[in-house]
């Protein structure tokens, strides 16, 4: 969801140096502190692969889905005859060589379990909500109305669709079960990080400060390293170590930029999408840990069980709710399949998850059909919505996955 600012007066100077700053976080950010939550790659994981990917599939994979541009990997990855060449540190000469099958039969044909009998499936709740949404920019409100809080609305659909799926026979997972952090970690534990990063801005780019300057720009450092990447990176243990599905399903809600932040009024866009793993641009993939988690994704062959999903729930979403299907114009995105709506996008939960993820963005909470929808709650039956009669908005974003789902799952056993 984009980050909405609450309604409140701000120092219109002062935020236009954070944004700027902090703009840029999510590649500064992973490349200095990444290692604060994770072991260096090892790329000893990727031995079993070896000789199991063709050349032909390895290439389609890669500048089709993973990254779309040559110019972006080109200093990163050699393709040979018969081994692909991958650079493992960006500090030393030392690459990866994964060897190629030489049978250009593609090997093995895809398939996985589709009923939903034995299948493990986690639900993970974008963002914490609670009193931790308006640090994480997933909150707004306008006038006396209540405010929108992404985290809390997410956590509501994932218990109502969690439900649907146990009913059918699906081993559920939630990620998150109250509107609190899964990190044990608070913005305060990062202090010493983010002095040093301010500190390392200053002394590489040359900025000058004010000491409030400072103070803001070291706070939402904290925040973003407690926010983002601890509470992600804990969720991945869980998911990774803990709950081990067969897929993670990520529910967000999207939202649009304020055209005046200072006096924000709603939006007439709404819509969907859903995404995928996919397209590492240049500055990703020459980070370390970026380059060999997409490298790990690609020769799981997770690719092709995603695209399915997002596919089917992408299907269900049109049907279900009405809206367009949303369209990326700027090259962090690339679009996967036929089907409208489904594109790729490198995010970090949709990258160290190590399984299939589907990251759903439905809705745009502040637009004027999506805003008066949350407005009306968790009501039970239909009610009308702007002249049209509906289900809750809980209630329809569940279900829309749900029959997505069963379009993949539900065959064999319902």
């Amino acid at each position: 969801m984009q980050s909405l600012f609450p309604l409140f007066k701000v120092d219109r100077m002062l935020m236009r140096v954070v944004v700027g700053v902090l703009a840029l976080h999510f590649v500064s950010l992973l490349k200095g502190e990444e290692k604060l939550f994770t072991e260096a790659p090892d790329w000893s994981v990727l031995d079993p692969f070896q000789k199991k990917i063709t050349k032909s599939k390895f290439c389609k994979l890669l500048n089709e889905v993973y990254c779309p541009r040559k110019s972006w990997y080109s200093s990163w990855i050699e393709i040979l005859n018969d081994r692909a060449r991958i650079r493992k540190t960006g500090k030393l000469d030392s690459w990866y060589d994964l060897v190629f099958n030489n049978k250009e039969n593609e090997g093995s044909k895809f398939d996985f379990n589709k009923t939903f009998l034995n299948t493990r499936i986690a639900l993970d709740p974008g963002h914490i909500g609670g009193k931790y949404s308006l640090m994480e920019g997933r909150h707004f409100s306008i006038g006396e109305d209540p405010p929108v809080r992404e985290g809390e609305i997410c956590l509501m659909v994932a218990k109502n669709l969690e439900e649907k799926l146990k009913a059918v026979g699906a081993e559920v997972f939630l990620v998150r079960k109250i509107n609190e952090p899964v990190t044990k970690n608070r913005p305060e534990d990062f202090t010493k990080e983010a002095t040093s990063w301010l500190e390392n801005r200053n002394s590489q780019i040359g900025e000058k400060f004010s000491k409030e300057q400072k103070l803001k720009l070291i706070q939402n450092r904290k925040e973003v390293l407690f926010y983002r990447l601890s509470e992600i990176h804990s969720r991945a243990r869980l998911v990774n170590e803990r709950i081990k599905p067969d897929l993670v399903i990520c529910l967000h809600i999207n939202a649009a930029p304020w055209k005046d932040p200072d006096y924000p009024s709603l939006v007439q866009r709404n819509d969907y999408h859903v995404l995928v793993n996919g397209c590492y641009m240049g500055g990703e993939i020459a980070d370390d840990f970026q380059r060999f988690e997409m490298i790990h994704r690609l020769l799981n062959g997770w690719h092709e069980k995603e695209r399915l999903l997002a596919e089917e729930i992408s299907y269900s979403f049109s049907k279900r709710t009405g809206l367009p299907a949303f369209v990326y114009k700027g090259p962090n995105a690339v679009k996967v399949g036929k089907v409208p709506g489904v594109w790729g996008r490198n995010l970090l939960a949709n990258r160290i998850y190590s399984c299939p993820v589907v990251f759903l963005e439905p809705y745009v909470a502040n637009s004027i059909e999506a805003y008066q929808h949350i407005q009306m709650g968790n009501y039970q039956g239909r009610k009308l919505v702007l002249g049209k009669l509906k289900k809750s908005i809980v209630e329809e974003y569940a279900e829309s996955v749900f029959l997505g789902l069963k379009n993949i799952y539900g065959q064999s056993n319902l």
